[in-house]
């Protein structure tokens, strides 16, 4: 069963709910070499297992490959076995032929491979011809394109606490932002005119900086800290408030975003769970903290991403409950093919099927899409087969989930102009 569903899972078309992708003219302009398959995530790991900061400049940086190697190789062997590493090693062997780096003769080899191929149309080789990848929604990158379809970083909206940040925003907005009034209303014109280029979601990724629970505060209390932020921000006093003191004006300009999100159609997109990069706090990213958003403003669509990994069982609790809730798996399969695959079983019992968008691969690196997509195959297959082999659901009904979380349910999620398949 697990074969079967698996072939028939290579063969569906894919939404892709989660990219980081620079345009294709950026990628090729880039020195490429073996370092650029293990920089996202791969990078996380190899710092993990020791790996000094000022030695991942150099090897992510301009040195020789000679260089790269003899800092890369120690480290390498200790995270060779780990799923950031697999996304890497099923890209080299897809798209380069070398499945495992040994030596330094196969990282010049590598290099050379990798640099042959960045020339135009790769993109195309990889996310069209490789993946059978519809469209990317790809976050803060380029307009829409045949690749991509755009999602806007728009935390900077609400973080604001000073004086070069709230000039920022006016710039941003074209016109002057002396009240709180008229500072919400430029939020609302910049998030129109990214929807007018073809943004169709915006995402907030405060869980990097603070807990994701916005507090509803009142209007008059957001405006006392917005105006000092105006009042004291003179001369070379660039700093006003400090984060925390800042937390009230946030919670308000978040509630403000999500109303207009609403109001424009545009999804809302948090990051919950697991951070990327060193000493983060985990606790912030606690999906439960956003249940008071998503009760208060229940016309909205809102996606979680990553879905809320490692509390992924209370981000399907909470998707239960709230009817506008996406889970978005993007990340998750390169992060741990086991925590992923148990959560794609719990999701069929938990949550109804257009609820889960199921691959997403969160890359800058165009080849690590695909290394990350077949781990992303594996694991839905691998766990709509348990759920047929013990009775819970039928082939058919496995196939209907397969198709829900590879393609349709991000439609859905965001509103692409996209056909759902038909049913088999």
């Amino acid at each position: 069963m697990y074969e079967e569903l698996l072939d028939y899972i290579t063969t569906l078309p894919v939404i892709d709910s989660h990219e980081h992708l620079p345009t294709e003219k950026d990628r090729v302009a880039q020195k490429v070499d073996f370092a650029t398959l293990f920089s996202h995530y791969c990078k996380d790991d190899l710092m993990a297992a020791g790996l000094p900061a000022d030695d991942l400049q150099k090897l992510l940086g301009p040195a020789s490959v000679e260089e790269k190697w003899a800092i890369f190789a120690p480290f390498y062997d200790r995270m060779a076995d780990g799923s950031y590493a697999r996304c890497a090693h099923l890209a080299m062997q897809k798209f380069y032929g070398i499945k495992r780096l040994g030596t330094l003769a196969d990282a010049q080899a590598l290099t050379e491979k990798i640099r042959s191929a960045n020339r135009p149309g790769l993109y195309k080789k990889v996310l069209k011809d490789a993946c059978n990848i519809v469209t990317c929604m790809n976050f803060a990158g380029p307009e829409a394109n045949e690749f991509v379809t755009p999602v806007a970083f728009v935390t900077h909206l609400a973080e604001v606490s000073n004086l070069p940040g709230l000039e920022a925003v006016a710039r941003e907005a074209g016109r002057a932002l002396p009240t709180l009034q008229r500072y919400v209303q430029a939020m609302g014109d910049v998030l129109a005119k990214l929807k007018q280029r073809g943004t169709k979601g915006i995402k907030l990724h405060f869980a990097y900086m603070r807990p994701i629970c916005f507090e509803a505060v009142p209007a008059a209390d957001a405006e006392r800290l917005f105006n000092r932020i105006a009042d004291e921000g003179h001369g070379w006093r660039y700093g006003v408030l400090g984060y925390e003191e800042a937390r009230p004006l946030q919670d308000y300009l978040v509630h403000r975003l999500v109303e207009l999100a609403g109001d424009l159609d545009l999804t809302v997109v948090f990051h919950s769970g697991i951070q990327a990069g060193q000493n983060m706090r985990l606790d912030n990213a606690r999906p439960g903290g956003l249940c008071g958003l998503l009760g208060r403003f229940s016309r909205v669509r809102f996606n979680l991403l990553h879905a809320g990994l490692p509390w992924m069982d209370q981000a399907a609790i909470m998707a239960k409950q709230f009817p506008n809730l996406y889970l978005d798996m993007g990340w998750t399969h390169a992060i741990s093919p086991e925590l992923a695959t148990r959560a794609v079983r719990a999701y069929v019992d938990l949550v109804p099927r257009n609820k889960v968008l199921g691959f997403g691969g969160d890359y800058s690196v165009v080849e690590k899409v695909y290394g990350h997509l077949v781990l992303a195959r594996q694991n839905i297959a691998r766990a709509l087969a348990d759920k047929v082999g013990n009775g819970a659901i039928s082939e058919a009904r496995a196939r209907k989930w397969a198709r829900a979380l590879m393609h349709d349910n991000a439609i859905e999620a965001y509103c692409l102009d996209v056909k759902p398949l038909a049913d088999d």
